[in-house]
């Protein structure tokens, strides 16, 4: 081929690119102007989104600048996860219930979630109805996802909720190194299971044990009525984690 019949293919390929962005200009323009989403106000417009799927937010994106930008706007606002949130972005899971039982049968949908969010964004973050909590799993999650240690996407964590989890001894250490500035940790009384002739050290001075009702997320102190073994969860808890600053445990009353 002559170096002028390349020239006109490639300068005829360039013209073709330049129309195909304008007439999907013109169509996006086109869209928002016969979908008017403009109408909504804001709060039904983030409620929308609020309950889309992942794969939903995907498609909206596509619909008009609009929409586009308010799953941008929610992505960059998110600031907790949890296991009913993860349901709500991957509908399959309602269905599939048994993944449940551990992380690494949702690592596929963490992983998927975990790259939308926003570095440093995470406060809140909630494994509540994951049967067994393996946290080496949730470092994989994490850095497959994030392509950052686990520590830097966690970094600003402060609460964390494993009721219903049981989590294997060895690893509550693993947490203490992965959330840095971790303030509050909610679980169950059979969580975990520390040996019995850990030392009971208590400091007056801040809450060391708490329960929390199952069913509210009313968080009520009642160390007085606290089990031995409640209390020696905490001990646990407080040798492997010593800057936490509350230990929820919950109860069914």
């Amino acid at each position: 081929m002559s170096l002028k019949r390349k020239r006109s293919v490639s300068q005829e390929s360039s013209n073709k690119t330049v129309v195909s962005k304008s007439k999907r200009k013109e169509l996006a323009e086109e869209v928002e102007k016969w979908m008017n989403l403009r109408v909504l106000p804001p709060n039904v417009m983030r409620t929308l989104v609020e309950n889309m799927s992942v794969e939903e937010h995907a498609t909206f994106r596509g619909v008009c600048k609009y929409a586009h930008d308010e799953v941008e706007s929610y992505w960059r606002t998110q600031k907790s996860f949890s296991i009913a949130k993860l349901m709500i972005w991957f509908p399959s899971l309602a269905v599939s219930e048994w993944k449940l039982t551990s992380l690494p049968g949702i690592l596929d949908e963490m992983t998927a979630a975990f790259n939308l969010f926003k570095p440093g964004n995470l406060r809140k973050l909630s494994l509540r109805r994951v049967v067994s909590v393996n946290i080496k799993s949730l470092i994989k999650c994490i850095e497959m996802a994030t392509g950052q240690p686990a520590s830097t996407f966690l970094q600003n964590v402060v609460e964390l909720d494993l009721r219903g989890c049981i989590i294997p001894p060895d690893h509550i250490k693993m947490i203490d190194e992965i959330f840095p500035n971790l303030q509050t940790i909610i679980l169950s009384p059979n969580a975990i299971v520390p040996k019995r002739n850990s030392k009971l050290i208590i400091n007056t001075k801040m809450e060391i044990t708490h329960h929390i009702n199952i069913l509210s997320n009313a968080k009520k102190s009642v160390v007085k009525c606290a089990s031995k073994a409640d209390m020696h969860t905490v001990a646990f808890i407080k040798e492997h984690i010593p800057d936490i600053r509350h230990i929820f445990i919950e109860t069914g009353y």
